[in-house]
């Protein structure tokens, strides 16, 4: 296998499929980090369990995180660098009180 040429042909496919990317850096490494969860888990079924996939999954798998990882590296140079808006999550604090006050238990266990 030529794994370059492999690798672009995928890039292809990706790019016909979904030709647009995310504007920033964290989106899109969210999509390459999809694609390289999906990766791990051929290669730890592959080690032990490997009766749930094959080798050949395995190298779709690291050809499609590769094309993933040029597309990324791509759009370095236009990638919006911003924070984004942020909030307070009040629910989760009012939570967080009650839970202490419990003595570390949560309500259900009363």
């Amino acid at each position: 296998m030529d794994v370059i040429t492999e690798v672009m042909k995928e890039l292809d496919r990706a790019t016909k499929k979904f030709p647009t990317w995310p504007t920033d850096p964290l989106h899109a490494l969210a999509v390459l980090g999809e694609e390289f969860g999906e990766l791990t888990k051929a290669a730890l079924q592959l080690t032990y369990e490997p009766e749930k996939t094959t080798h050949k999954e395995l190298q779709s798998e690291a050809i499609q995180t590769a094309a993933m990882a040029l597309r990324f590296a791509a759009s370095l140079d236009v990638y919006v660098y911003a924070a984004t808006a942020q909030h307070q999550q009040a629910e989760w604090e009012e939570q967080r009180k009650r839970y202490y006050e419990n003595g570390g238990l949560h309500p259900c266990y009363d």
